[in-house]
């Protein structure tokens, strides 16, 4: 695979990642929004489940960003080692 396909490849996982951990902070701002004052424990157990599904969200977010900015910074070292006089 070029070099130049590689780094599009990163930018897509860490702008896909990205996309994902918002969507996730989305739906636990739509879904939990400002929680109850006292809330019954039907409504805390739904949102403790919103709040599980965002935090999941986030995190695998999270991680796509991470794994596509760390591939990134590969393969530029990869590039600067690569190259000599």
């Amino acid at each position: 695979m070029h070099a130049m396909a590689r780094m599009k490849t990163m930018f897509a996982i860490a702008g896909i990642g990205l996309v994902i951990a918002l969507a996730g902070v989305a739906y636990g701002a739509l879904t939990v929004g400002v929680p109850y004052p006292d809330p019954t424990p039907a409504q805390a157990a739904a949102e403790r489940a919103y709040l599980a599904i965002s935090a999941r969200a986030m995190g695998g977010g999270v991680i796509l960003m991470l794994a596509g900015v760390g591939g990134l910074a590969m393969l530029g070292l990869g590039r600067l080692l690569s190259h000599r006089p």
